[in-house]
């Protein structure tokens, strides 16, 4: 029997595992970065029990990782990355919450795939679950989060003056 196969296979197994970890390990470091300089916390795993996701599409979160908090200007921002459900039927978003008395996502142009949900004081901005993306992982990029990031801030400062 010819071992060089099952050599190439388990060589291509370690290097596809060792480019996800990777991967996940990049884009921590730069959510991590990015809380930084918006003058958030970074908090891993944690996300925060004041933050309840009942009767959005988030209320069955598997999990989440990346979660930042803060309150840059005065208002209540968190960002995380979840996985609704698990198995093969699980999808992945990154979300932005901010809570705030006033309509302070409702004022922003966001991309017209956004959607916003309201609950209670929090607003909730996510792309919907979608039976087909061109997104991997259906993550946001950390450029694209950073400039709702910003956008959320800047408006909500506008807002609560």
């Amino acid at each position: 029997m010819n071992a060089i196969p099952f050599i190439v296979m388990a060589g291509l197994g370690v290097f596809v595992f060792y480019a996800l970890h990777a991967s996940q390990r990049y884009r921590a470091d730069a959510i991590r970065a990015l809380a930084t300089r918006s003058g958030m916390h970074y908090l891993g795993n944690a996300l925060p029990k004041s933050l309840g996701l009942d009767g959005t599409p988030f209320h069955h979160v598997s999990k989440a990782w990346n979660v930042i908090d803060g309150e840059p200007r005065g208002t209540r921002v968190m960002a995380f990355d979840c996985q609704v459900g698990v198995g093969k039927r699980s999808w992945r978003r990154t979300v932005i919450a901010l809570e705030s008395d006033g309509d302070v996502i409702g004022h922003l142009r966001v991309q017209p795939d956004m959607a916003i949900d309201r609950l209670g004081r929090w607003q909730i901005l996510y792309r919907p679950k979608q039976a087909f993306s061109f997104r991997i992982a259906g993550l946001t990029p950390i450029e694209e989060l950073e400039a709702n990031l910003n956008a959320v801030v800047a408006d909500s400062a506008k807002i609560s003056r």
